[in-house]
């Protein structure tokens, strides 16, 4: 049974109009801007935007800030999203853990719940799943109002019309599985699937250094490795929702080097006859070991061909190199990797800077962003 408490925290598109939308997009991007910055950035009338930012005081989805001063006339006074009004829930399915976040369009995840286990069965997965989101409502203040569940999974969409999954660690099980529908009636919420490639690339369009981009490839060291691509500033999703998929640009041979967490630790547990901590692989990165370097080189020169396609197909502004992978090992692969293109008359078309994500969690802040996202596409404002 769906709880009547989750069903009247839903909200959605159709409960603002497109001109309120338009504010509270811009003022996610800005953080705080005053009455006649977004006049300007929204290219609404003066007497239009007060309006609008009116209502959504009103509302309790603007806050004012402190007025500004030094200026000639009458002081600005900021405005900027309230934070904790309006939210969304994150849901990063993993092999060994599961996180539950909640986050709103003002701050990035405020919230947090974790299970850790095995996790490659769907049936566990899920079981574990809706007691942290159950779990997670229950935290969550009286007056919030949810655009949605946000779901980062591994894998890829097999089924035109559906949300449906694959994943290798569990076929038949991921198969007869509806994520999307079965938290939509239990929960009385908005769903969104994403792979994970794709989720941690739309939280970079939110919270994260992508905002700084509209035309980005994002490259995810995780167990696998994966991809997402964001296109004037929305996520390309391709026909079913498997756009982006790096991983077949690289060896298939289960024993080649590939940038990963798996491989690394693999490697350096041969190299070291003992399974590296985090710690100390860090550690090896900054005083150069000899087998951390080979790694490096071979996983830089696999992954380097692979972004060369992707450069070519896409002509990104940017890669971000993103994932549980370390950021100190994230970075020595971005140094080692040198994109060429396109030449002619000693000029030369320019190549994506290769940008490395400082933190390790963009899963989380994919997973919360994707209702997010959802929510400001301007087409559908």
């Amino acid at each position: 049974m769906t709880e009547t408490k989750d069903r009247q925290m839903q909200i959605g598109r159709q409960d603002f109009h497109p001109s309120q939308i338009m504010v509270m997009r811009a003022l996610n991007r800005a953080g705080m801007a005053s009455r006649i910055e977004l006049a300007r950035t929204t290219q609404l009338s003066a007497q239009s935007l007060t309006r609008i930012t009116r209502e959504l005081l009103d509302m309790g989805y603007l806050a004012e800030g402190a007025r500004r001063s030094g200026q000639r006339g009458q002081p600005a006074i900021d405005l900027a999203l309230a934070p904790g009004r309006l939210m969304s829930l994150g849901l990063v399915l993993e092999h060994d853990r599961i996180t539950c976040l909640a986050g709103d369009i003002a701050e990035a995840p405020l919230r947090r719940r974790t299970a850790s286990g095995d996790f490659l069965s769907a049936a566990a997965t899920v079981r574990a799943a809706e007691e942290l989101i159950a779990a997670m409502l229950q935290e969550l203040p009286g007056n919030t109002k949810l655009l949605g569940l946000g779901v980062s999974q591994s894998g890829f969409f097999f089924e035109a019309g559906t949300r449906r999954m694959m994943s290798r660690n569990d076929i038949q099980g991921w198969a007869g599985t509806d994520l999307a529908g079965h938290f939509a009636e239990r929960f009385g919420l908005d769903v969104i699937i994403e792979n994970d490639g794709s989720a941690a690339a739309v939280g970079h369009t939110i919270h994260g250094i992508g905002t700084a981009y509209r035309n980005f490839f994002l490259v995810l060291m995780t167990r696998g490795v994966g991809g997402g691509v964001i296109h004037n500033g929305q996520l390309l999703r391709g026909r079913l929702g498997n756009a982006g998929e790096l991983a077949v640009l690289l060896p298939g041979d289960p024993a080649a080097v590939r940038p990963t967490t798996e491989s690394l630790r693999d490697w350096l547990s041969l190299a070291w006859g003992a399974t590296p901590t985090a710690e100390a692989i860090d550690a090896a990165v900054e005083a150069g070991d000899p087998a951390v370097r080979q790694w490096l080189d071979s996983a830089a020169s696999v992954l380097g061909r692979a972004l060369e396609s992707v450069t070519a197909l896409l002509d990104p502004e940017a890669i971000i190199f993103a994932g549980r992978l370390s950021p100190a090992v994230r970075a020595a692969l971005a140094e080692r990797i040198h994109l060429g293109g396109p030449a002619i008359g000693g000029i030369a078309a320019p190549r994506p800077g290769i940008i490395v994500d400082p933190g390790s969690e963009c899963l989380e802040y994919g997973a919360v962003a994707l209702p997010i996202a959802r929510f400001f596409e301007p087409d559908r404002a």
